[in-house]
């Protein structure tokens, strides 16, 4: 069968709400930089996106003369609950606070919980280690600010998406090998990067097909995710851009996982499961079948019942990694 033929049909209606296929490829950033503006206005001029939530209450502040965080407080909050720390997407070159600040608001009300928005600084101008220092300033932030956020002293949960995700897990292992590893609560790690793909450990090769599966068939195809990478420029075998990697997997804390079956890093996501498995790491894993990169993000009445199905799941997967 197709790969074609393996998109769920809500998927394929929303294609044709947007008239096509929308792709980004290499292999420069150029490449990448042009496909972007394109899809962005493909999206202003497709869809409706809602207006914030007003309800939730908003604060940016800047923590250093490098770093600014967005601070999101849920209407009736009373404290008593882990900060999460919020990395966006983007490869590492794209992204803002404003790219996914509905999406935040959504999840401070969903969880009645404080999240810390990081506007960590961007690649090409600011290449690895940037933005993984800058997520860590902002734990040190937040740790250091409980007391302001009103949140539970010592302790975070870390979550992001795409390159966030990958952040989300390689802050974890960063603040482990810092000897801080006991004050991230949990993970929340979305469609996550977790392997270089030509850093992919031996016995997981076999299993490490996605970007070939799937590499035509989503935003970040196979020569997007590789021009990707060369923007941000880890070295090949760096454990925290690739935590797939890290030889102290068995000391993340609760950890939940999101895949999508048409995405290039579905395997990067199965793979982690995996090795949580294999050390005993408590997890949580959603795999949604029929969907590419980033599927939730779009207001469309066609992706309606499977945004409501992941905010659902993400809901409880929260639960889970704060109990």
């Amino acid at each position: 069968m197709s790969r074609e033929n393996s998109f769920a049909p809500a998927w394929l209606e929303f294609e044709k709400e947007l008239g096509g296929r929308q792709t980004l490829h290499g292999p420069t950033f150029n490449d990448l930089l042009n496909g972007w503006t394109q899809f962005s206005g493909v999206l202003g001029s497709k869809l409706t996106f809602p207006a914030p939530d007003i309800s939730v209450k908003t604060e940016d502040k800047a923590i250093s003369p490098d770093v600014t965080v967005r601070i999101y407080t849920p209407p009736n909050y009373t404290g008593g609950k882990p900060a999460g720390i919020f990395m966006h997407g983007g490869g590492w070159v794209f992204g803002d606070l404003d790219g996914e600040d509905g999406f935040c608001r959504s999840i401070a009300i969903d969880t009645g919980t404080v999240l810390v928005s990081v506007d960590y600084r961007l690649a090409p101008k600011h290449k690895y280690p940037i933005a993984l220092e800058d997520c860590v300033a902002a734990y040190h932030w937040v740790i250091e600010n409980t007391g302001y956020l009103n949140t539970t002293a010592g302790q975070v949960f870390t979550i992001g998406g795409s390159a966030g995700g990958g952040l989300a897990l390689g802050l974890a292992l960063n603040l482990i090998d810092a000897g801080l590893g006991g004050t991230v609560k949990g993970i929340v790690a979305l469609v996550p990067v977790t392997v270089h793909p030509d850093a992919c450990p031996a016995e997981f090769k076999s299993e490490f097909i996605s970007y070939e599966e799937n590499a035509e068939y989503t935003i970040n195809t196979n020569s997007a995710m590789r021009a990707f990478f060369d923007a941000y420029d880890p070295p090949l075998t760096d454990h925290y851009t690739s935590p797939l990697l890290h030889k102290r997997i068995k000391d993340l804390p609760k950890t939940y996982i999101v895949t999508a079956g048409m995405d290039t890093l579905r395997d990067d996501g199965r793979l982690f499961k995996k090795a949580l498995d294999n050390a005993g790491v408590p997890n949580r894993y959603d795999e949604f079948e029929g969907y590419p990169h980033w599927f939730w993000a779009f207001p469309s009445k066609h992706l309606e019942p499977i945004t409501k199905d992941f905010h659902q799941k993400l809901q409880k997967a929260i639960e889970f990694i704060l109990s």
